[in-house]
């Protein structure tokens, strides 16, 4: 009896233990868990803190970056909209009758012949003292140069005559040349120098090749697509052009091909706004460039071919062409240098595009779908046209008797 009594106690006390160390268990589980949920809210707290900051940091990241590329890459993008638009980026107007005068009252000595100015008909007796030359503009001289009268003239003569400047008469024909300029002699020594659009670009390697194959004369090519000479600060010509003839003695021949990315507005030194295309500011300013071209090949002693700008599909940039073409012959035959019309050679005019030529096989396409590039055939046409123009004169031995 006294065993089982002992028994019974011991199985109470454990019991009694067992239910105590659960409570402790439970409270312990309950205590974790709560600590465990407590953790979680303030690690989720944290993780969304960082991620908030992370984002910050992102985005500020992001716009310091942009807002140091737009500052190291600015003048390219300015550059690029003035080429694509034709505008300026935060200016879009333009000018069209706006003359900066001197401050002196004194009537210019001495145009530029073939310039807007002198669009008089050539009477010597026209004083000059409506014609002011572009402000901070450097003037080169031409190798004739028409002297004018330093008397004065009335004002109501100089707005008739500005007016008649301003609505200049652009034949739809090509011009012949008044003088006829000294052939094109080239010997193996020789190298010919092109430069040019894209239209250059697809014409230039087959004279190359030609020249090389047939005289083993080398050649330097310099065209560069979207180019002209209405931009100079994207692409300046003028100087490029004349930095290549004072390294290369060797040149004697500079071939250009320029026109389709030039019939627009402007921008000019000393102007708020883009000079407007045809405007006697803008032609004025842009017969300079053709003749800075010209002077520097005068002062190397190298000839020059100047290729016209053929028709063009779309109207308005088909009549940029014939104007531009008026411009350039004007500027050729004043130092009787080679125009070499294009036209022809493409089966068209400007008063009828086409792409195609005639031939005894039937039509060949000679212009792409743009209407402004040349095919294959197109480019190999007017590469054997320049070659035609080409006399290749064979060296004598020295070490013959």
């Amino acid at each position: 009896m006294t065993y089982k009594k002992t028994f019974s106690k011991n199985r109470r006390n454990r019991s009694r233990k067992n239910g105590q160390q659960n409570r402790v268990l439970k409270n312990n589980t309950s205590n974790n868990n709560k600590r465990t949920k407590n953790n979680f809210k303030k690690s989720d707290c944290l993780l969304n803190n960082h991620d908030t900051l992370s984002a910050k940091k992102i985005f500020f990241l992001l716009f310091i970056t942009g807002i140091a590329l737009i500052a190291i890459y600015h003048r390219s993008i300015l550059i690029y909209w003035q080429q694509t638009y034709h505008s300026d980026l935060f200016n879009s107007g333009g000018v069209t009758q706006d003359f900066i005068k001197e401050d002196s009252d004194e009537a210019i000595d001495e145009i530029l012949l073939g310039s807007q100015a002198t669009i008089i008909d050539h009477d010597d007796n026209v004083e000059d003292t409506n014609i002011h030359l572009i402000k901070d503009i450097l003037i080169i001289p031409q190798p004739d140069i028409v002297k004018k009268n330093q008397t004065n003239k009335p004002e109501n003569n100089q707005a008739s005559l500005l007016t008649d400047l301003e609505t200049p008469k652009i034949p739809k024909h090509d011009i012949p040349l008044i003088h006829e300029p000294l052939p094109i002699v080239l010997t193996e020594n020789d190298k010919v120098f092109f430069a040019g659009d894209s239209l250059m670009q697809g014409v230039a390697p087959y004279v190359k090749k030609m020249l090389f194959k047939q005289y083993k004369i080398e050649s330097i090519d310099l065209s560069k697509q979207s180019t002209g000479l209405a931009y100079p600060k994207a692409f300046n010509w003028p100087k490029t052009i004349s930095d290549n003839l004072i390294t290369d003695p060797s040149i004697k021949l500079l071939v250009v091909f320029l026109g389709p990315n030039d019939p627009w507005d402007f921008p000019l030194k000393g102007y708020p706004k883009y000079v407007k295309f045809k405007s006697p500011i803008w032609e004025e300013e842009y017969r300079l460039r053709i003749a800075a071209i010209l002077n520097s090949a005068y002062e190397h002693d190298v000839q020059v071919l100047w290729l016209a700008a053929p028709c063009m599909r779309k109207p308005k940039l088909n009549d940029g062409m014939v104007y531009l073409n008026m411009l350039y012959q004007s500027e050729i035959e004043k130092v009787q240098q080679h125009f070499l019309t294009t036209n022809q050679l493409l089966g068209c005019t400007y008063e009828n595009f086409t792409s195609f030529v005639e031939s005894d096989k039937g039509k060949i396409k000679v212009r792409v779908d743009d209407g402004v590039h040349f095919t294959s055939t197109g480019q190999k046409i007017l590469a054997t046209a320049i070659m035609e123009k080409i006399i290749f004169k064979q060296l004598e031995d020295n070490d013959s008797d």
